[in-house]
């Protein structure tokens, strides 16, 4: 599964702030280990390569740990008013192992990015769970990062979504609007996303009874329709708008 965000940090957010950005990251780990404790942690700096070494420890408890602050700090170095790239992965190989977290930010003019992207062990499966436990993440993503939008899903339901310039849907899709069925009667579920006993945006869930197959053609009929109800609504963002 693979989830994609954007998002901007406010003018009080220094350029290469390195420890801002990883302890947003933490609660989202935290979230994911509830499914699969081998996403909970430990986690690691990429290195030059995941075969050859783990890479530097990101947390001591929730806390990132200062050696990778520092060697964060040393590879950007040379990278002053440039964005920069975190790479972080679970330290576990292979297919239906591997994890990797990658955010890019100081973006200026365009907003900073945010993935994650988990290899599955089996079809008709998702190691984040349920929908209900996956929108929790992605939940928690729209909240740490104060999300325009989140995508979850199967990567390759990019090559089926309707429109090449917005989000898609695929198993679900954050929005920072308050939506009701009225207004998306194809979803399978609405969730609400709540910050500070208000509600913040929603979660459009496409497939509730499995997980998202991108080969079944009925989930990419759903989303598919999710996607036009949206953007006939002008609901449903322009990537350049964002």
């Amino acid at each position: 599964m693979y989830l994609q965000a954007s998002f901007r940090d406010s003018t009080s957010v220094r350029e290469g702030d390195f420890l801002y950005q990883l302890r947003r990251v933490y609660p989202i780990l935290s979230e994911l280990s509830v499914s699969d404790k081998t996403l909970g942690g430990p986690w690691y700096l990429s290195g030059d390569g995941e075969d050859d070494r783990l890479g530097v420890p990101v947390f001591e408890g929730a806390e990132p740990r200062a050696a990778a602050i520092e060697e964060l700090n040393h590879r950007s170095r040379h990278e002053s008013g440039q964005p920069k790239s975190i790479d972080i992965w679970n330290g576990i190989s292979g297919r239906g192992n591997a994890s990797t977290i990658n955010i890019i930010i100081d973006c200026g003019s365009i907003a900073n990015q945010f993935e994650l992207s988990v290899s599955e062990r089996r079809k008709g499966a998702s190691r984040a769970g349920s929908y209900v436990s996956s929108a929790n993440v992605v939940s928690k993503v729209a909240i740490e990062f104060d999300c325009p939008y989140v995508i979850f899903g199967p990567r390759p339901y990019f090559e089926k979504q309707v429109f090449a310039d917005r989000p898609g849907v695929s198993w679900m899709l954050y929005l920072p609007h308050a939506l009701t069925s009225a207004q998306v009667p194809e979803a399978r579920a609405l969730i609400p996303v709540m910050r500070d006993c208000q509600q913040q945006g929603t979660i459009i869930v496409s497939v509730t009874d499995e997980v998202f197959d991108v080969n079944n053609r009925a989930h990419v009929k759903v989303a598919n329709d999710i996607e036009i109800r949206l953007a006939d609504q002008d609901l449903l963002p322009r990537y350049v708008d964002l």
